[in-house]
């Protein structure tokens, strides 16, 4: 029991592999806190494989809801918001919830410019890549703390 970071995307679809890319730049600051960050990709199964009952998890992934590209919205995990706004929001949300029940969480939501294949993000997320980064890492740090 634990908490956990799970960064979905694909890489190889340009701001869809945000998540991806922001947690692996994370991940060392995170671990000093105890915070475990799993890049699940597209890889839903091993996500699920890595969630234990009693986990408080984050799952970030990039979001089109229309707002400034690089914005991010925060949803609790039990939120019915979220999976509207995300390709892989119905798959992995749902199946966490569907199989445990004690799960507790949020969802971070980055706003992207667009997906597409490209092995590269955006300039614009580029741009804001570090920024990004400390919202997100500010945002699971506060809430660990605050849980």
């Amino acid at each position: 029991m634990g908490t956990k970071v799970i960064a979905i995307g694909n890489i190889l679809m340009c701001d869809d592999g945000v998540a991806v890319r922001v947690c692996e730049n994370i991940k060392d600051s995170l671990a000093k806190n105890n915070i475990e960050v799993i890049i699940g990709e597209t890889d839903f199964e091993y996500c699920l494989s890595n969630i234990e009952d009693g986990d408080f998890i984050f799952i970030i992934d990039a979001i089109n809801s229309g707002k400034e590209v690089g914005e991010i919205t925060i949803f609790p995990l039990k939120s019915k918001l979220y999976p509207g706004l995300s390709q892989h929001g119905c798959s992995l949300v749902d199946l966490v919830l569907l199989y445990n029940n004690s799960i507790n969480g949020f969802v971070i939501g980055i706003e992207v410019k667009e997906i597409k294949f490209d092995f590269n993000l955006s300039d614009e997320i580029n741009k804001k890549l570090g920024e990004i980064e400390k919202q997100v890492e500010k945002i699971i740090t506060k809430k660990v703390f605050l849980k």
